[in-house]
């Protein structure tokens, strides 16, 4: 699975055109993404990423539809609400699961690292670099760095990791179901994962997943 995308979309001719002439009309905002003249585009966006991402979300790393455009949502990583001059930017671009997508909405993303090019929310160079962004960026970080996922809950390894899962609502099915009941069979896997929900510190919460993973293994 790519943790990193490789290759940001690329535009033809026509779609350059198509989002100039979008961009120059008097009533250009974040809303123009939705008109109906920018179909086409929304299409070769999501086909394009829906294939660079192997059919998985940029953020909890679950499966998008292959087909349906109802879960599988072009998704703009520093939000149109906020930075609508990077709507259309490759590297702004990814899809994303319809909870993901929801759920993260018009969150800021981009961090305060100076931009020589840039007036506030009026910047108009695109950041080049993972350090200009809180949330963990599918163009620019490697996810697994940043985030490990055991047994669908998701655990931060970085101040990226957590602003991501929180941002997200990662462990959003944690909350709403619990642990599956055949991993919470074992006393010993109870005590441990009851210690690793109750730890705040992220060294501290990475040691109990690891005594967790070394548990599982003797039950198996």
């Amino acid at each position: 699975m790519a943790n990193i995308i490789r290759n940001p979309v690329i535009y033809s001719e026509d779609l350059e055109n198509l989002m100039a002439s979008t961009q120059n009309c008097e009533s250009f905002s974040h809303t123009s993404w939705s008109i109906a003249d920018l179909q086409v585009l929304r299409v070769h966006v999501r086909n394009h990423y829906r294939i660079q991402q192997q059919g998985i979300c940029a953020y909890c790393r679950q499966c998008v539809s292959l087909q349906s455009a109802a879960n599988c949502h072009v998704e703009h990583i520093a939000p149109k609400s906020k930075y609508p001059q990077f709507m259309f930017e490759p590297k702004n671009l990814c899809v994303a699961c319809a909870d993901c997508n929801e759920i993260k909405k018009e969150q800021e993303t981009m961090g305060e690292e100076p931009d020589p090019i840039s007036n506030g929310n009026d910047r108009v160079r695109y950041p080049r670099a993972a350090s200009s962004f809180y949330i963990v960026h599918p163009h620019f970080d490697d996810y697994d760095e940043h985030i490990e996922i055991f047994n669908g809950h998701y655990v931060d390894k970085t101040d990226k990791g957590h602003f991501t899962i929180g941002a997200c609502k990662l462990n959003r099915r944690l909350r709403a179901f619990g642990w599956e009941e055949t991993l919470i069979s074992e006393p010993e896997l109870n005590c441990l994962m009851t210690d690793f929900l109750g730890a705040d510190d992220a060294i501290v919460k990475n040691e109990k997943l690891q005594s967790i993973k070394r548990a599982l293994v003797k039950v198996s």
